[in-house]
């Protein structure tokens, strides 16, 4: 019986991969995982071969030293994300992915929606940080409905040439208010 309800499990776990190739597998730190790996590759790199936990740290140090933006603690957590779920000995705890944006409301919106992969407060990172967004448009009265746009359709050329992806999934209030979270960052 046990031997069954494992396999139906593992069953399971593939079907759910095999239909979300943008998602991995839910838990403490996927999230996170997802935003900063996403900048540069397709997620297929992390399911591919499974890795021992010195492994992935050096592949997290090898991404950092290439330029991926990512702090140390946001490491800890990727590290402990993938050496638990993509690791040669996964145990996944049963936890929901709690550490994602903490409990502020707009971090966790820009961490859902990719945003802080690429966008800090204070530092330019791919695209422009936050504070020169908004001293760019802080006299400009219709700055926030232009931004909604680029925002919900995506862009390039306003910041230099690498492309700003679409953020379709957003709702109307979510993004109005990170545009006004933004915009009030000056």
């Amino acid at each position: 019986m046990k031997l069954e309800l494992g396999v139906a499990l593992g069953l399971a776990a593939s079907l759910a991969a095999a239909q979300a190739p943008d998602k991995l597998v839910s838990g403490p730190g996927a999230t996170l995982t997802e935003n900063k790996c996403k900048i540069c590759h397709e997620l297929e790199h992390i399911r591919r071969t499974p890795l021992s936990r010195g492994e992935w740290a050096d592949n997290l140090k090898n991404m950092r030293e290439r330029g991926a933006p990512m702090t140390d603690e946001e490491m800890a957590v990727i590290l402990d994300y993938l050496a638990a779920y993509y690791g040669r000995d996964p145990a996944p705890p049963a936890a929901p992915d709690t550490l994602a944006g903490g409990g502020d409301p707009v971090a966790r919106l820009l961490d859902a929606h990719a945003c802080s992969g690429c966008h800090t407060l204070d530092q330019r990172v791919v695209g422009p940080s936050f504070r020169e967004v908004a001293q760019r448009y802080a006299s400009d009265a219709g700055a926030a409905a232009r931004l909604a746009a680029k925002v919900r359709s995506g862009g390039q050329g306003a910041w230099g040439q690498v492309p700003m992806p679409p953020a379709p999934a957003l709702s109307d209030d979510e993004l109005l208010t990170l545009i006004g979270w933004v915009l009030s960052r000056k």
